[in-house]
């Protein structure tokens, strides 16, 4: 699955510039906002850090904290170390409201931060817009960077998050991906269909499928009409290797959906691998009736033929070996019977493995060749051998003659 262009369309406020000052009583000296302001951040921690040594509940230390570390930010454009410090900014903001009494000190943090919010929201938009524009990275770096720090601000705002999923995808930083659309889908009332398709296919490329598989699961709930959606959870069954979960969740859908040709052929498809012949049969047969053009039903149904003929040898020679305590006739009987549904197996693969041939372009040539094979088998077992030898070349097992 490959993300499209991604336009923004949030609606912004603009903010000047954002780091309030607080008045009031601390032990906290000037120098830390020297510090600060000679763009010596180490330094100004360090000063907040002295005097949270000699008083651990002093608020006016943990703002300074805050200011330092987010104009730290401003110093990197590294989208986990900009989203890191303003993280720990908005925690040591969070450790000043625990020590500070009043409602006057929690409006103005309150106030900061959702100026700090709108700040970093207008950022991003801006640097994906102009990303965007002129196809730089740095810039969708920039962008994810921005809303990162946005979504530390409010614990239960999702569109920043989404945002910077979106910023993550285009830096093709696939695998950091999966951690913030989780926590998109975490906080999100209803969680955007394509957030959840992104992260669906985003796990099975990762082979977490079981996550993906529970994930989807929430996702079918929510959307229950989206088919890309159920395409992706069967996916995920099918790349499971739990053929039985797969199997149940096709013939779900097909309950649902009964003219679906692709949800027909995937179902017989797992039961041809489950080597249930004649329920594989049934399902690719109707696969076959409602798209007839579909080159895989039609050889999967040629194969599901071949097999069940094949499934029929162990038997016959089980009686033929006497393994199988029967009278002789009985047994005879049975050997006959067996012999002659064997051969109407075979007679009955060879149609759809014939269309294959004929339709399969240039283009299909793979799927042409294993045709031209199984019609091979299936000829020389009902004694045709000049039809084997006219399909022997598309085989890929002789060489063509000039």
């Amino acid at each position: 699955m490959i993300v499209g262009k991604h336009t923004a369309v949030w609606i912004l406020v603009s903010t000047g510039a954002v780091l309030l000052s607080f008045a009031g009583c601390s032990n906290l000296s000037g120098g830390a906002e020297s510090a600060l302001e000679e763009g010596q951040y180490q330094e100004a921690l360090s000063r907040v850090d002295e005097t949270l040594d000699r008083d651990s509940s002093d608020v006016e230390a943990y703002l300074m904290r805050a200011k330092v570390l987010r104009r730290m930010a401003d110093s990197t454009m590294a989208p986990d170390e900009y989203k890191a410090l303003h993280r720990r900014a908005w925690e040591a903001e969070e450790q000043a409201l625990s020590f500070g009494e009043g409602a006057s000190l929690r409006e103005r943090v309150q106030d900061r931060r959702r100026q700090i919010y709108d700040q970093e929201m207008s950022r991003g938009e801006k640097a994906y817009n102009l990303a965007n524009k002129n196809n730089q990275q740095d810039l969708y770096r920039q962008s994810a960077a921005f809303f990162g720090a946005a979504g530390t601000i409010y614990s239960d705002s999702a569109r920043p998050v989404l945002n910077e999923a979106y910023s993550r995808l285009r830096t093709e930083q696939r695998e950091k991906v999966i951690p913030v659309l989780e926590q998109y889908v975490e906080r999100a009332d209803t969680a955007a269909k394509k957030a959840y398709k992104i992260l669906g296919q985003l796990y099975l490329e990762a082979d977490r499928t079981p996550e993906g598989i529970e994930m989807l699961g929430q996702a079918v709930q929510m959307y229950p009409d989206d088919r890309d959606l159920q395409a992706l959870r069967l996916n995920a069954y099918n790349q499971s290797g739990n053929v039985d979960q797969a199997l149940d969740a096709y013939r779900a859908f097909i309950e649902k959906q009964p003219d679906v040709a692709r949800y027909r052929y995937n179902y017989g498809s797992l039961l041809l691998k489950a080597e249930r012949y004649p329920e594989a049969i049934a399902q690719l047969e109707k696969a076959i009736m409602i798209q007839p053009s579909h080159l895989e039903s039609q050889y999967n149904l040629g194969a599901a033929y071949i097999n069940a003929a094949l499934a029929r040898d162990d038997s016959i020679a089980a009686l033929e070996d006497g393994k199988i305590n029967l009278p002789e006739t009985d047994k005879e009987a049975q050997i006959r019977a067996l012999t002659d549904k064997r051969q109407a197996l075979f007679e009955n693969a060879i149609p759809p493995l014939r269309r294959v041939r004929r339709m399969a372009g240039a283009e299909f040539q793979d799927i042409r060749q294993d045709a031209c094979r199984a019609l091979m088998v299936a000829y020389i077992q009902t004694d045709r051998p000049n039809r084997a030898a006219q399909v022997e070349t598309c085989s890929g097992f002789a060489k063509p003659t000039n």
